[in-house]
């Protein structure tokens, strides 16, 4: 099926999901996937959206005991600041974000623009963590050496800070058994882009 072509009669598209620890590429790859006329979610956008709405927010503060979380991106890095250095108000906030987050990705899932695409990906970092594996039928878990990812993080994100939020991920033995595709991301971006085509035509393959 050509990309951007929409599927005929009752056909559904391949559920995919994107894993893996923090700065392994994901969201490259997410990219990727998009330019070959993929559908794509990053579920760090959608608690995104979750914080900007302030009965979310007030959920949040309860369940850790605050006063108050500020919205936008100073929100986000309280809340950063604080549940990476205590693992037990981490566990707090997973438990208000992750039944939301579930609830916004099957709804995107299910909505009419995704069932018309080829294939549809929701990159997951959490994704275990999270317990939604079972709602997808592929799970592509992309790698690479903590080194290597330390010395690509995200800016804004101190090399202290890539410690702490790493410390708190499942390793990548941890996620391989549930996975379908691994791919050791420490190569070139043509290297990549081989991959993803790899990844694209078994979703065709198995969506047509």
């Amino acid at each position: 099926m050509p990309a951007g072509e929409k599927r005929a009669g009752n056909a559904k598209p391949v559920r995919m999901a994107l894993t893996g620890r923090i700065s392994s590429g994901k969201s490259t790859v997410l990219s990727m996937l998009a330019d070959r006329g993929a559908a794509v979610l990053s579920t760090d956008a959608v608690v995104h959206q979750l914080l900007a709405d302030e009965a979310v927010r007030r959920r949040v503060s309860e369940g850790l005991g605050l006063d108050e979380i500020d919205a936008g991106e100073a929100g986000r890095r309280q809340l950063a600041a604080l549940v990476f250095r205590d693992e037990d108000r981490l566990q707090d906030l997973q438990q208000v974000l992750f039944p939301l987050v579930r609830e916004r990705v099957a709804a995107w899932l299910d909505q009419p623009e995704q069932q018309e695409a080829p294939l549809a990906v929701v990159e997951v970092p959490m994704l275990l963590e999270a317990e939604m594996e079972r709602m997808f039928d592929y799970i592509i878990l992309i790698t690479a050496p903590r080194e290597i990812r330390r010395a690509r993080r995200a800016r804004g994100i101190e090399a202290g800070d890539f410690d702490r939020r790493d410390a708190h991920q499942l390793s990548d033995g941890e996620r391989e058994p549930f996975c379908h595709m691994v791919f050791e991301n420490t190569g070139s971006l043509e290297e990549l882009e081989g991959f993803v085509d790899k990844v694209y035509e078994l979703a065709r393959g198995n969506g047509d």
